[in-house]
């Protein structure tokens, strides 16, 4: 009787253990060997056919050249002078080479000295590859003695980037990031020091990032797959779009370009190099891409409505009130 209970449980154990296995699996786009580190959040892969986007982070640019090192040491001393004068020509955080850039790709390269191969996974499937072509993944390191760690996590962890939410949070990992970063924080770890030469307004860079976010999860709780709402962030929901030519329709997307060189003035939503929507403004409508701020070099989440057609292959939606364009 005993036997036979035990029996049980153990068929039990197997079943739900080959599941947890399978639900991992679907998750992951390979094992590969690292051919090359070109900074905190950039890597090359032997036999991967495209290039990645690392998820969840967004370490500080470096210079790559081989005069990388004297070029940092240049700019240690007048850091925060060089970084408010770059800034001064935009309205949004800086991203350019910065010193704690460099030492974040010195600190990479040489965390992945005994990582014998990688598992590239991806969050969801809702968008694997972004508009620049690459794979949206998450690495883990697998080392020599076979234990298994997150970078992108630990890279959070250590101080070395924050949590970066502009894309929207991780699918899989957002209480793990979460933790991570606070864990830096408390610890006054890398970026959250005040000693590194690193970006001084991540305060700033994060409240924009995590308004994004904040938006992308709005959208994914209270419209995702409600009749005739599309996000621009699904390539299955933009090729559902072409199904619904002539009917009216609510998309939700981030604008990649406004074009006001010609007459219409297009307003861009890019899935990726290939995939885009337009929104057409007419010249006697002109004045309401001012309006509605579409400019705004933030880049903030939007909702269009209106009817979808197509014109030369591209599918577009004409704008003629205000009221078809908002954000939340």
């Amino acid at each position: 009787m005993i036997l036979r209970r035990f029996h049980r449980l153990l068929i039990i154990f197997l079943f739900l253990l080959a599941c947890n296995v399978l639900s991992q699996e679907q998750f992951v786009i390979g094992e590969f060997t690292i051919s090359k580190i070109l900074d905190g959040d950039t890597f090359r892969f032997e036999g991967l056919d495209k290039s990645t986007r690392l998820l969840g982070i967004d370490t500080e640019e470096t210079f790559k050249d081989e005069n990388a090192e004297l070029k940092v040491n240049d700019l240690a001393g007048r850091w925060l002078e060089y970084y408010a004068h770059k800034k001064d020509s935009s309205d949004k955080p800086a991203k350019i080479e910065s010193p704690y850039g460099y030492d974040t790709w010195q600190w990479t390269k040489k965390l992945f000295k005994d990582v014998v191969k990688v598992r590239l996974e991806v969050d969801d499937f809702k968008r694997v590859i972004d508009m620049f072509n690459r794979y949206l993944v998450y690495i883990i390191a697998i080392k020599e003695d076979g234990t298994e760690f997150n970078y992108n996590i630990e890279c959070v962890k250590q101080g070395y980037s924050p949590y970066f939410s502009k894309y929207g949070y991780s699918a899989r990992f957002h209480e793990a990031f979460v933790k991570a970063q606070k864990y830096a924080m408390d610890n006054k770890l890398g970026i959250w020091s005040g000693k590194e030469l690193c970006y001084p307004d991540y305060t700033e860079r994060i409240e924009w990032w995590d308004k994004r976010g904040e938006q992308i999860k709005k959208f994914e709780t209270l419209y995702m797959g409600k009749e005739g709402y599309y996000s621009m962030l699904d390539v299955s929901d933009y090729n559902k779009l072409k199904t619904h030519m002539g009917d009216s329709v609510i998309i939700f997307g981030n604008i990649s370009r406004v074009i006001t060189d010609n007459d219409p003035h297009i307003v861009k939503f890019e899935i990726n190099d290939f995939d885009t929507i337009d929104l057409v403004f007419f010249s006697r409508n002109f004045s309401l891409i001012d309006e509605l701020k579409l400019n705004e070099p933030k880049g903030y989440y939007v909702y269009a409505k209106g009817k979808l057609s197509e014109y030369k292959g591209r599918l577009q939606i004409i704008i003629d009130e205000k009221q078809q364009v908002w954000a939340e």
